[in-house]
């Protein structure tokens, strides 16, 4: 009897790589999806941000204008994603994304977090930063990310906790 050759067995994502793959994805955005459901409303409410990551934390500017930043302060906590330019991506079904559940931090004017925060926020987006915290509506928010996924390819996913690689996913 002759047995047919078996492939070898695929080799398992090394958690290092990948987590340094995750923060050059992360290091290269520079804005961040959030979506939050206001009490009362079926559907969530979306928007996009400039951000910096500092500290574990993505930290954003929001308006009162947007619809998504009051239920963000009320509820502590949304879903936020950041997902590959598509002018970069070859394969849209493949596209490189994050997503995770995270926890909403609002810091006030007097917190001397704050002035360390805009200054990251400034070097990283340019001076209308400086104008935007001149203005009474914009809160200061870190979004502390828990759980949540990674995916940079076919076949590739990952779950996440925060910016740790915890395992590969499996269908």
């Amino acid at each position: 009897m002759v047995r047919a050759a078996s492939s070898p067995p695929a080799a398992r994502p090394d958690p290092a790589l990948e987590a340094e793959r995750l923060a050059g994805f992360v290091g290269g955005q520079s804005a961040i999806v959030v979506a939050v459901t206001p009490d009362g409303q079926a559907l969530p409410e979306i928007g996009t941000l400039p951000f910096v990551r500092h500290e574990g934390a993505f930290w954003v500017l929001a308006s009162e204008l947007a619809a998504h930043t009051r239920p963000l302060i009320e509820h502590g906590e949304a879903r936020v994603a950041l997902l590959a330019d598509q002018s970069v991506t070859r394969n849209p079904f493949a596209r490189e994304r994050a997503h995770w559940a995270a926890r909403v931090e609002a810091i006030d004017r007097e917190d001397e977090r704050f002035a360390m925060i805009t200054a990251a926020l400034r070097e990283r987006h340019g001076k209308t930063v400086d104008l935007l915290c001149g203005l009474g509506d914009f809160h200061l928010l870190g979004l502390h990310p828990g759980a949540g996924s990674y995916v940079n390819g076919f076949g590739s996913a990952f779950v996440l906790d925060g910016f740790s690689v915890v395992s590969q996913r499996r269908g």
